[in-house]
């Protein structure tokens, strides 16, 4: 059975922003912390209702999300496996692009 399906431009366009977003995040564009780790994110996956809230709660000096990319990897790995579903930064990180990702395409 052949079968063509006509209208998914729209589809085809958000797909191919996804994409281009992908490559960014992989070239490590800079992002806005708080579009990036949205309060959706930070309420579903963590104990916090913002991504400043993560940073200011935490046992380090956080201003900004530089601040996070330079804190002592073991010491940071340990307060995100104690306050958030993930155990290490990189798995939230990689957790927040899947999520903007999906979210372009649906949306």
């Amino acid at each position: 059975m052949d079968l063509q399906v006509a209208g998914l431009e729209d589809l085809e366009g958000r797909v191919r922003k996804a994409v281009e977003r992908i490559g960014e995040l992989q070239a490590g564009t800079r992002v806005q912390s708080d579009t990036f780790f949205s309060q959706q994110f930070m309420r579903n996956h963590t104990e916090f209702d913002s991504f400043d809230s993560f940073c200011t709660q935490s046992p380090f000096t956080l201003d900004d999300i530089s601040d996070v990319q330079d804190a002592p990897r073991s010491q940071l790995n340990e307060y995100i496996a104690a306050t958030t579903d993930f155990e290490t930064w990189e798995g939230m990180k990689t957790q927040a692009a899947e999520e903007d990702i999906i979210d372009q395409i649906v949306s």
